[in-house]
């Protein structure tokens, strides 16, 4: 954690945030760490039903993350939960975007059986696809609260469908997506533990630290075992690091990655069609009198300073939760899980954002430390999708899991008892096609070395080989899936196939049928 002496603007802030919170619904007005160290909640005991704090990053790559190997900065708060528990290696998601990734997360299953096809409409304009949520379908929080939990959630929500009628006790969070991160407005909360009344304030101060504020008095309100979920909002456009952090990059020249001049002249036109590239960000007005390439590299620069200093907020405050779970006694008997909703592109390609299913945008960080329970220090290379982690919780706390949720428990792998026949391969599926990154629908499925990719509005096919080209810079389709490169026939057509068998495994008849049929060429 950071040893920064706080200025007087921001202990002025953090006194207006501790007013502000005090008003939310069972808090007492203490500042939310002040319980001494004899604080013991009441369902701290030997034996009892154990705790789950679950902590969902926004849009972190692994690339910044210290125990993934990051060479662009240190993480030593999370890097912390891998050391004292276990890291996964191959962790996906189902859809690369806010809000149907944590769809899934709450109900373990596809976006075209949980609704949430897209971000909501009244965040993407233009929007394609229309995405719902129905409140009345099954949760993780709603088994919970029936098996004697109490839910929470704090941070980014961005799902149409109030968080009380999803399952939850408590909550607080922030309407739509993006910043500014001070003095935010828009917070939205229930009235009451359990009810699903809800009133809108703002909150002075930065919002990652307000959010770790409300997650503590949330921890602090229940007397029964828990469910916490902390889905942290900053590191989203626009990023605003908070002001300690607003100049640590500016000495620093950031190396591009090795893919940062893409020209996707080996890719499916989907690559050149998206507006994501870092060259055109609007977020830092670069001088017009720079050339093009100037432009993208000064643009780049301002873009990981900002990115990296608003991430760091986040880092930080990873260890503020531990550090509370260690002084009330509660770190013994708590589940502590750190995933994310999506990876991020962090100048790859030549692109910011998400969405393709890429490397860099389909995985995610997971991490999961519970003590007595899981060898410290341990990583393991069995996958986990997030389809996975609803049905994980459940079998942790010994609460059987519905049929119709599609992922499977973790627990075997956390006793390093993997089953012999543990996913290798899994499903992707993107839907939104809008302004204002125009990232086209695709559906495609990843195995340990290929990943086969459908642009299916289109007509249009990647293969990657990922073993030979782990950067994916050549598509092994020529003239956008008319013809496959010599010697990965046999590959493409297995490929093929396993698409169509998890498209039916999962019930997905969303999008186009799985078929290779000549380019321009429909039924």
């Amino acid at each position: 954690m950071s040893d920064h002496k706080l200025t007087r603007r921001e202990v002025l802030a953090r006194m207006s945030a501790a007013a502000v919170t005090a008003a939310l619904p069972g808090a007492n007005g203490s500042p939310a760490d002040a319980k001494p160290a004899s604080y013991r909640p009441l369902n701290v005991k030997k034996g009892g039903k154990p705790n789950v704090l679950w902590i969902t990053s926004e849009g972190i790559p692994l690339s910044v993350i210290g125990c993934y190997g990051s060479k662009l900065m240190s993480t030593p708060n999370i890097d912390r939960l891998a050391k004292e528990g276990m890291r996964f290696d191959n962790s996906f998601t189902t859809n690369a975007l806010c809000a149907p990734s944590r769809a899934v997360l709450l109900t373990g299953k596809y976006n075209h059986l949980n609704g949430m096809y897209s971000n909501p409409a009244e965040t993407t304009g233009g929007v394609t696809i229309e995405s719902h949520f129905d409140e009345n379908q099954e949760t993780l929080p709603k088994i919970l609260k029936r098996n004697g939990y109490q839910t929470g959630t704090v941070g980014k929500w961005h799902l149409p469908a109030n968080p009380g009628t999803v399952g939850f006790d408590y909550y607080v969070y922030k309407d739509n997506a993006g910043g500014p991160y001070y003095q935010a407005e828009h917070y939205k909360h229930n009235t009451e533990l359990g009810s699903s009344e809800t009133k809108e304030t703002s909150i002075p101060g930065y919002s990652t630290d307000n959010e770790v504020d409300l997650t503590i008095k949330g921890i602090e309100k229940f007397d029964r075992p828990f469910f916490m979920m902390l889905q942290f909002f900053n590191a989203h456009r626009p990023f605003e690091p908070k002001h300690e952090y607003e100049h640590l990059y500016d000495n620093t020249r950031i190396p591009e990655p090795g893919t940062f001049y893409d020209d996707y002249s080996h890719r499916a036109a989907g690559a050149k069609m998206a507006r994501m590239r870092v060259s055109e960000m609007p977020d830092f007005h670069p001088s017009s009198e720079l050339t093009e390439r100037q432009r993208k590299q000064w643009n780049y620069q301002q873009f990981m300073a900002h990115f990296l200093g608003t991430f760091r907020a986040q880092e930080e405050n990873v260890g503020r939760l531990l550090d509370y779970l260690d002084r009330t006694g509660l770190a013994e008997n708590t589940i502590v899980v750190y995933t994310g909703d999506h990876g991020f592109f962090l100048g790859d390609h030549g692109w910011f954002d998400k969405r393709f299913m890429y490397e860099q945008a389909i995985r995610v960080p997971w991490i999961i430390r519970y003590p007595r329970h899981i060898k410290p220090g341990t990583v393991t290379k069995d996958w986990v999708v997030n389809i996975d982690n609803a049905p994980t919780v459940l079998d942790l706390l010994g609460i059987p899991v519905p049929d119709d949720m599609q992922g499977r428990s973790l627990a075997p792998v956390l006793r390093s008892e993997t089953p012999a026949d543990w996913q290798k391969s899994y499903y992707y599926h993107y839907y939104e096609f809008a302004p204002p990154h125009w990232v086209l629908p695709h559906y495609g499925i990843r195995t340990e070395r290929y990943k086969l990719i459908s642009y299916y509005t289109v007509n249009e096919w990647e293969l990657f080989d990922l073993e030979k080209d782990p950067d994916e810079m050549e598509n092994l389709f020529e003239w956008g899936g008319f013809k496959v490169h010599p010697g990965y026939e046999d590959i493409a057509r297995d490929l093929v196939n396993q698409l169509k068998a998890l498209r039916d495994k999962y019930k997905d008849t969303t999008g186009a049928p799985v078929k290779l049929w000549p380019l321009s060429s429909y039924d």
